[in-house]
C-alpha cells in the first residue's frame, strides 16, 4: 500500500471572490484538500493515533549504509525493494518523519497503526510472547517490523511467519531479518515460507514477475496466461497453504498483516479460513483491494462479532483490460479488524 502525498500549500482566496460567491470559499477549500490529500481524503487514522505511533518512535536512528533504507522505526531496508526511489548503492535514505499520511516509500499510515495498536496492547496485558503473520510477504517488511519493536520492547519469546509466493522474493525475507539483526537469537522464532495463503492445501499458480517492480501479482487456481488485471504472464506452480495448517503450530496469533492482491475475497468466502482466524488471531490487517472485498469482510468479519476500527477505502477505476473488479484498482485500501474475543483479554 503507498500513496504520494502532496504538500502545497493552501489555496488564497481573495475577498472579492468569497463576497461574490457566498459558498465559493467552502467549495475551494474542499477541492483544495480533496486535490492535495492524493487518495488519503478519508485516511485511516485518527489524530490519538499519531501520539501512540510516536511512542515507538526510538532515541536515535542507526547510522545508515550505502544501499539502505532507514525508517521513521530504525527499521532496515535494502533500497533495491523500492528502485523508484533512485538510492543507488552509493548512497542512502533516511526517513525520521512520523508515518503520517504515508511513510514516503512503501505504506501509509493505517499499516503502522495496525502492527503498533498489536504490540501497544501485548505490552499494556503483560504478555510474555508476541507473534506476528504476514501473508503476501514480499520482503516481510511487517513481520521484520514486528520483531525489531517486539525485542525492542522486551518480549520473551517472538513468533515470526512470513508467507510469499514468488520464487525470487522469498529468499529475500531472511536476508531483511538478518539486516535488522533478527537471526542467531534464541528467543526469535522466523519461519520463512516460499507458498501461498489459500482456502485448502494443494497448488495454485502465481506469475513469473519481479515483485519488487510489480507487487501486484495475485494467486490462480488455473494456470492461465492473462491475470485478474489483464495482462499476459507466464505462470509457475507453487504449494499453497490453508490457515489452518500455516497456523497449527500457534495457539494465538498478536498481528496478522495480509495483503494478497485480491485473493482475500475467495479467503473471507472460505469457511475453515474464517473459521482458524476466529479462534486464533487478536488483530488482523486487510488489505483490500476492491470495494467488494471490503464488503465481504464487513459482513463476514462483522457476523462473527469483530470490531472494525480503522479503515481507509480502495480507490478504483472501471477500465476495458478487466472484467475482475480487484483489476480496476487504482490504491488498495486497508481495514483493522480486532477480534473483542481475544483482543481485550
Amino acid at each position: 500500500m503507498f500513496s504520494i502525498f502532496n504538500r502545497s500549500s493552501p489555496p488564497k482566496i481573495s475577498k472579492a471572490s468569497s463576497e461574490n460567491h457566498s459558498l465559493s470559499q467552502r467549495v475551494e477549500i474542499a477541492k483544495f484538500v480533496m486535490q492535495n490529500s492524493v487518495n488519503d481524503f478519508f485516511g485511516g487514522w485518527e489524530s490519538d493515533d499519531i501520539e501512540l505511533l510516536a511512542s515507538f518512535r526510538p532515541k536515535a536512528l542507526p547510522a545508515p549504509k550505502n544501499g539502505e533504507i532507514i525508517d521513521w522505526l530504525g527499521i532496515k531496508t535494502n533500497s533495491k525493494y523500492h528502485a523508484w526511489l533512485n538510492v543507488s548503492e552509493n548512497n542512502f535514505f533516511v526517513n525520521q518523519e512520523l508515518p503520517v499520511p504515508d511513510d514516503m516509500v512503501h505504506a501509509e499510515t493505517i499499516e503502522y497503526v495496525a502492527l503498533i495498536t498489536a504490540i501497544n496492547k501485548a505490552i499494556n496485558f503483560n504478555r510474555k510472547t508476541f507473534t506476528a503473520v504476514e501473508l503476501g510477504a514480499s520482503y516481510a517488511p511487517w513481520v521484520i517490523a514486528a520483531g525489531v519493536l517486539a525485542q525492542r520492547s522486551g518480549f520473551k519469546r517472538i513468533n515470526l511467519i512470513a508467507v510469499e509466493a514468488s520464487e525470487s522474493m522469498a529468499p529475500e525475507i531472511i536476508k531483511h531479518a538478518e539486516m535488522n539483526n533478527l537471526l542467531n537469537n534464541d528467543s526469535i522464532n522466523l519461519k520463512s515460507i516460499q507458498g501461498a495463503i489459500a482456502g485448502q492445501d494443494g497448488i495454485v499458480f502465481f506469475p513469473k514477475v519481479n515483485v519488487a517492480g510489480d507487487n501486484g501479482a495475485q494467486i490462480a487456481l488455473a494456470d492461465r496466461g492473462r491475470d485478474y488485471r489483464g495482462l499476459d504472464l507466464e505462470h509457475q506452480e507453487v504449494q499453497a497453504f490453508s490457515l489452518e495448517t500455516l497456523l497449527k503450530d500457534s495457539s494465538r496469533i498478536d498481528f496478522l498483516h495480509m495483503d494478497v492482491q485480491g485473493a482475500e475475497l475467495e479467503l473471507l468466502n472460505n469457511v475453515n479460513f474464517l473459521s482458524t482466524l476466529d479462534q486464533k488471531v487478536a488483530l488482523f490487517f486487510l488489505a483490500t483491494q476492491s470495494r467488494l472485498i471490503e464488503g465481504v469482510a464487513l459482513e463476514r468479519l462483522g457476523s462473527l462479532g469483530w470490531s472494525l476500527i480503522r479503515e481507509r477505502p480502495t480507490i478504483f477505476k472501471q477500465n476495458d483490460r478487466t472484467k475482475d473488479v480487484n483489476g480496476w484498482t487504482l490504491r488498495d485500501g486497508g481495514q483493522i479488524w480486532i477480534n473483542n474475543k481475544l483482543f481485550l483479554d
